[in-house]
């Protein structure tokens, strides 16, 4: 049954972009930097995604940037999550921690 609803849900915008979100992750894990922002920008830019699914792709893209060293544009990401009144607390949450660790970070 799990993987009937697996395949049924890649026929819904809520499936499709939590797809990309997750082949964003794979790309990210495997050190696919390049691959992964663009799978993110793919939901965050789709009108159809879910707001829900698309702050937890901003999350994820601003983590890639700030590890490939792209703060500004890592902190503008999480910045816009803070403003969406759609995202999930735990996400929020994600978003304000990360941003206290890259300012703790650039004080060094």
């Amino acid at each position: 049954m799990n993987v009937l609803k697996r395949i049924v849900s890649r026929f819904t915008a809520r499936g499709r972009s939590l797809a990309l979100v997750s082949q964003g992750r794979i790309c990210a894990v495997n050190g696919d930097t390049s691959n992964a922002i663009n799978h993110y920008t793919k939901v965050i830019d789709s009108p159809e995604s879910p707001r829900d699914v698309v702050a937890m792709a901003l999350l994820n893209r601003a983590l890639v940037f700030s590890r490939v060293g792209e703060e500004q544009r890592a902190t503008s990401d999480l910045n816009v999550i803070l403003g969406m009144p759609q995202s999930i607390p735990v996400i929020k949450k994600s978003a304000r921690d990360k941003l206290v660790r890259m300012k703790r970070k650039n004080k060094v």
